[in-house]
């Protein structure tokens, strides 16, 4: 068995991809599988894959579009930075760089870039209770609870933060969206006033003037998501305990009370099939 502190070897060969939507989530499954389901119309094309050697989700659209080579190599590149998680997080330059000022995140939230076009900007349904239900282990867990909430917010990207006990880190563990793979395996620092929050049970939600704990949530998520416009933050608690934290961000219009309540929603769905599953927290 390999240890906590060493690399495991990316299993990228095998041809086992996820997909979820937020409402239905499928999996393992070959790749020409999902293909047939995207093409007869059984699989939306706005879903989320990853293939089961990564700690990260992708557009569907975005990875059904490549050659058989090109997806080749993407899953090479993601398989290697998810197997690397461990050894980032035990290495003293998993220290992230400082928030980004006030001042500076509100150029990059001024920018004319336009948002994505979408046939609707409402949240979707999501039906985190039936997607965790699929889940094999606690890790599959807090990737399809971090889908359900990227899709029930109408966010763009989002992070996972997970909460050690020993030897007291909390890590970015999973990722979802584009280029959100490069903060995989860094270490939030002890005085991070998000952390804080999540430790004291507070949902954070970014309003257009950052407080500190906004910033720092901004200060990642700019980091994958440029202009970004809005942030929030929701604690993942187990029996009391937290263990981890959910970071989601967009371009266009703050974060609504709404679209947080179900993102919290989620969250309690998770702690309750914890408890059910036995998982530790």
């Amino acid at each position: 068995m390999t240890s906590a502190m060493e690399t495991t070897s990316p299993n990228w060969v095998t041809d086992r991809w996820y997909v979820t939507n937020g409402v239905v989530a499928l999996g393992p499954v070959a790749f020409a599988l999902l293909t047939r389901g995207i093409a007869s119309g059984k699989i939306p094309t706005n879903s989320y894959i990853r293939h089961e050697s990564w700690k990260v989700w992708r557009r569907l659209e975005d990875i059904g579009q490549l050659s058989d080579s090109s997806r080749d190599v993407i899953a090479r590149q993601l398989a290697q930075i998810s197997a690397d998680v461990e050894a980032r997080a035990n290495s003293e330059a998993s220290e992230p760089p400082p928030p980004p000022s006030s001042s500076e995140l509100a150029r990059r939230s001024d920018s004319d870039s336009e948002p994505p076009r979408r046939s609707t900007f409402r949240p979707a349904a999501v039906d985190p209770v039936g997607v965790l239900a699929s889940a094999a282990d606690f890790d599959d867990a807090l990737l399809l609870t971090l889908s359900t909430a990227v899709t029930a917010s109408a966010s763009e990207v989002g992070l996972l933060h997970r909460v050690r006990s020993y030897p007291g880190l909390t890590v970015t563990a999973f990722a979802h969206g584009p280029n959100t793979e490069h903060l995989l395996g860094e270490r939030l620092t002890v005085d991070d006033p998000s952390l804080s929050a999540a430790q004291a049970g507070n949902t954070i939600m970014g309003e257009p003037l950052l407080g500190e704990a906004g910033r720092y949530i901004a200060g990642r998520v700019c980091r994958c998501l440029p202009e970004v416009c809005a942030v929030a933050m929701v604690p993942l608690r187990i029996l009391g305990e937290l263990v981890g934290m959910i970071e989601i961000g967009r371009r266009w219009r703050p974060f609504r009370a709404r679209e947080l309540a179900r993102v919290e929603d989620i969250a309690d769905a998770l702690a309750e099939r914890a408890v059910v599953m036995g998982w530790p927290p």
